[in-house]
């Protein structure tokens, strides 16, 4: 199979969780994909890891001893970036535990396990009711095997004061599978399992594989019916037609399901039962000489849709409505089936069942009894009792899809995969976001990828916009103000949905993360070829969770990267992902490194990629700009030398001229400043220390009445002043008038009580007249040049 890896996540970050390591996003629990002609199938996997690897590997073991074929250890894809991975894995026919790992230095790192998933049959039925299920008293006995599966959900209903069944014309949801036991209903419209259930049970029986079903059969639906909707034409019931089906039904439901669940599934068959709806009144009234023509044109059209693929088709002979039978139906039936190049199989001649709904004549079928013992007559090769009529209905199907049916229609699997990029936790209300997703296989030159917003359990809500390529920017929708939601991907050619993105909120809270770095180094004077550690810490002061970080280190040259946890480098470059940093949460990352020739090393790294948005700081902007986001350290050889080795800042963004931060005085205000000063940084316990408070007016107006406060840090008591006073631990003090350009001091003494560090600080809490550039008494953490601190380590 020609295959392109393009992987194109930029940003990519699912959720992590403590209690596993690798976290699986596809497949999903009893997902079924199509086995090729030779047995085998490809179960397609993408995941997040929670660290870096050198391979992720899978391999499958059988649920029971007997139901497949255990394989070896297979690659799914050699270091993955990102710490995400996209792969798969391929079996026989079987049903199995999918295990997955990660390997680093020939040492299994991480593992994590998924069951059952199966290699085995796929179908899609299509027609009129007996295609479909029809739910309430039908007795439908459903499998017995546990390897029969569908999705337990119909999206149709009779809504109030509409005149006929409605079915959502909406992108299907995201699959959850269940075994198809008696009264699970199958995706779209099955309502119960009807003989598909049995069905399933004869295959497995077989073949020992597992089995998937879909339902679009539709009531009361004639062939014109279908072959109108495929062509865009809208249609009605032909027993009560008083308004049309809403959203091109019947067919859109089968396109539907051959875009959103087979294209990532594959599948062996269409099963077709529909001929019991078609007429002809004797007087030139009939639907039976366009029968052909249509069924074969709706064959045409759906594979037309399936991406161009040649998906089999089985079509029943079935005609009986519950009166008569009209062999001119079969008759054009047989001559679809009998088309040369058509890939048309034939199917049970389901006239033959009499006394067909629980023993009673009717156009449905029906089992008299639901027994509490399940009868499993795929083991029996007994007569069925004849009030048995759903059962009988399984059997008949059975027998069409024989040995020769299976080794001459040629399945369909899936050769097209892709994984919807992560979202930040929080999202903003209209907020625009760039989403990204990754892709395996070859799609069409012209292929575009639609975005849309699904719920938290994967259900359609809308569209929010298409590209052609990874990433696609789109807005979220200012209607939603609160909510959880997932995101997902699809291209038009071939239809297929990329795996959802994580479930994200949309908050006020939004997504802004205020993140920054630090860094420390082990050794600042280590001999040439010395290893020393650099570790870079990683704060996100919030309010949300920081998402998607990837810190960077460009190592200056000389400096040899030697290894490191949760890093990668490339030469020169090293980079590690932090996907997910809690508001108030740190974290850090370390590598060693070893100096090769003597010198004066300068090292910087920075944060370059984040999904969260940063309040004070932008990713990738360059180590030279201040802002929170980078970090810088030195070291020294103990072998001197004037070389001086740099990390490199190619990426830095343009900077604002250096402009004066002192302007022309003002008449008309008072520029204050605060400056602080303690005696002893390093004192005692029982020492008694001294602050001295410099208060500065550099504005062109005389300030009066300025008065200044001091917060002693704990451990600390006020002693004595001569111009200050205490009130607990605040010192404060009042500069009745300063002149422009002038200063004046403030002192105090304090005790050292007890060990430890802290700081003091100090602003001036009020002043005349005005000052340009701060406000009195608005707190000491701001910046502004009215505040002042120092630090006090006791010994």
């Amino acid at each position: 199979m020609a295959q392109r890896l393009r992987i194109a996540f930029f940003l990519l970050c699912l959720p992590l969780y403590s209690w596993s390591q690798i976290q699986l996003a596809h497949p999903m629990a009893r997902l079924v994909v199509q086995r090729g002609a030779d047995g085998t199938g490809r179960i397609y996997l993408a995941g997040q890891l929670s660290n870096t690897a050198e391979r992720v590997e899978a391999q499958l073991t059988p649920v029971v001893a007997g139901q497949g074929t255990a394989t070896d250890w297979q690659l799914v894809q050699a270091n993955p970036t990102n710490r995400l991975f996209l792969g798969y894995v391929t079996g026989t026919g079987g049903w199995y535990v999918l295990n997955v790992r990660t390997v680093s230095g020939g040492v299994v790192t991480a593992q994590s396990s998924l069951q059952p998933v199966g290699i085995g049959e796929v179908f899609v039925t299509a027609g009129q009711s007996n295609a479909r299920g029809l739910g309430s008293g039908d007795n439908d006995l459903g499998t017995a095997t546990d390897r029969v599966n569908a999705i337990d959900s119909i999206n149709h209903s009779y809504p109030p004061g509409a005149q006929s069944l409605v079915s959502s014309g909406d992108p299907s949801p995201v699959p959850v599978f269940e075994p198809l036991t008696a009264g699970r209903r199958i995706f779209p419209m099955a309502e119960s399992s009807w003989g598909w259930g049995e069905l399933g049970d004869y295959i497995v029986n077989r073949y020992n594989v597992p089995v998937a079903f879909y339902v679009t059969g539709w009531d009361g639906s004639t062939v014109e019916n279908w072959y109108k909707t495929a062509n865009g034409q809208p249609t009605c019931n032909r027993y009560y037609c008083v308004e049309n089906w809403a959203n091109l039904q019947p067919y859109t439901n089968l396109k539907n399901v051959l875009g959103y669940y087979l294209s990532v599934s594959g599948a062996r068959a269409l099963l077709w039962h529909q001929g019991e709806a078609e007429f002809d009144d004797g007087q030139g009234n009939s639907s039976i000489t366009e029968y052909y023509n249509r069924l074969t044109n709706v064959i045409q059209k759906s594979r037309q849709d399936y991406g161009g693929r040649n998906l089999p088709w089985v079509v029943a002979r079935a005609s009986f409505d519950g009166s008569v039978t009209r062999p001119a139906v079969i008759n054009e039936q047989q001559r679809v089936i009998d088309t040369p190049g058509l890939n048309v199989f034939q199917g049970p001649y389901n006239d033959t069942i009499i006394n067909r709904n629980a023993g009673a004549t009717d156009v449905h079928f029906r089992n008299s009894a639901r027994p509490d013992v399940h009868p499993r007559y795929y083991l029996n090769p007994n007569t069925i009792p004849s009030d048995m009529g759903l059962s009988r209905f399984a059997r008949n199907w059975n027998n069409s899809l024989s040995n020769a049916f299976f080794q001459n229609a040629q399945p369909i699997t899936p050769t097209q995969f892709a994984a919807t990029g992560p979202v930040a936790q929080y999202v903003a209300q209209g907020a625009a976001i760039s989403v990204t997703f990754a892709t395996l296989g070859t799609f069409a030159g012209d292929n575009q990828w639609q975005v849309q917003l699904l719920d938290a359990q994967g259900h359609f809500l809308r569209v929010l916009g298409s590209g052609a390529s990874s990433p696609i920017a789109v807005t979220m929708p200012g209607d939603y103000q609160t909510g959880q939601f997932r995101l997902r991907v699809v291209s038009s050619s071939p239809v297929l949905p990329a795996v959802p993105s994580n479930v994200f909120e949309i908050s006020p809270l939004a997504n802004e993360a205020d993140v920054r770095l630090s860094m420390t180094i082990s050794q600042r004077t280590p001999d040439v070829n010395e290893p020393v550690t650099i570790t870079l810490g990683i704060a996100n002061d919030g309010p949300g969770t920081a998402n998607g970080l990837v810190i960077r280190d460009r190592l200056p040259d000389n400096l040899a990267f030697v290894g490191g946890s949760g890093v990668s480098n490339n030469g020169q470059v090293v980079t590690g992902p932090v996907d997910q940093l809690g508001a108030g949460s740190s974290t850090t990352l370390s590598f060693s490194v070893r100096p090769t020739a003597p010198g004066l090393y300068i090292n910087t790294a920075e944060v370059a990629q984040a999904i969260s948005s940063d309040p004070d700081s932008q990713p990738n902007s360059g180590t030279g700009d201040g802002q929170d986001d980078a970090a810088a350290g030195d070291l020294r050889t103990r072998q001197t030398s004037p070389a001086v080795y740099t990390s490199p800042n190619p990426n830095q963004t343009p900077l604002p001229a250096v402009q004066s931060n002192q302007p022309a005085a003002d008449p008309n205000t008072a520029d204050l400043s605060l400056r602080l000063v303690v005696s002893n940084q390093a004192p005692r316990v029982g020492d008694i220390i001294s602050y001295t408070l410099l208060v500065s007016n550099r504005g062109g107006a005389t300030a009066t009445t300025a008065t200044v406060a001091a917060y002693l840090p704990a451990g600390q008591t006020f002693v004595a002043s001569s111009n200050m006073t205490v009130s607990g631990s605040t010192v404060t003090g009042t500069v009745a008038q300063l002149a422009a350009g002038s200063s004046t001091t403030l002192v105090f003494q304090a005790r050292v009580t007890a060990a430890g560090a802290g700081s003091c600080t100090s602003q001036i809490t009020a002043s005349a007249p005005a000052d340009p550039d701060s406000t009195p008494n608005n707190g000491v953490d701001n910046g502004e040049d009215d505040t002042a601190r120092t630090g006090i380590r006791t010994q």
